[in-house]
């Protein structure tokens, strides 16, 4: 399950939409049944890391999910698809993203609490939540 945010600058006009959650084909399972699937779903760098854990230990599990980010130092958002790989509930890895304006480390944010952002396409902080358009997805 998961949720569907539409974002929309006062300013400029500009709108996007952010996912935050489970569900469509990400969802979490056993890394080799992931392996095993025809269609790879994730950034090539993170499915490389993914095939060479499963060559290491085969009893791996995949959480996956759909997460909001907000990079520190641009205050531009952007979602992102998050993937962890456990082993008896240990985490073998996790992934870490970078702004791809400024390259800076993203933080993971409660959109829930956010107010306003940096619109990404005219940079003023007037990028907002459009309430009345807020999906839900199984």
């Amino acid at each position: 399950m998961g949720h569907a945010y539409k974002y929309r600058c006062e300013h400029c006009g500009y709108e996007e939409q952010f996912n935050q959650g489970h569900g469509f084909m990400v969802h979490s399972q056993p890394l080799g049944e992931y392996l095993k699937q025809s269609q790879k779903l994730f950034h090539y760098k993170t499915q490389n890391v993914l095939e060479d854990l499963a060559k290491e230990d085969g009893n791996l599990y995949l959480k996956a999910g759909f997460q909001i980010y907000k990079c520190p130092k641009c205050k531009i958002l952007q979602d992102k698809t998050e993937v962890t790989v456990f082993k008896d509930e240990i985490v073998i890895h996790k992934s870490e993203f970078r702004c791809s304006a400024c390259r800076t480390r993203l933080k993971l944010t409660n959109i829930h609490r956010l107010k306003k952002a940096i619109c990404p396409n005219c940079h003023k902080r007037t990028f907002q939540m459009n309430h009345n358009h807020s999906d839900l997805w199984n």
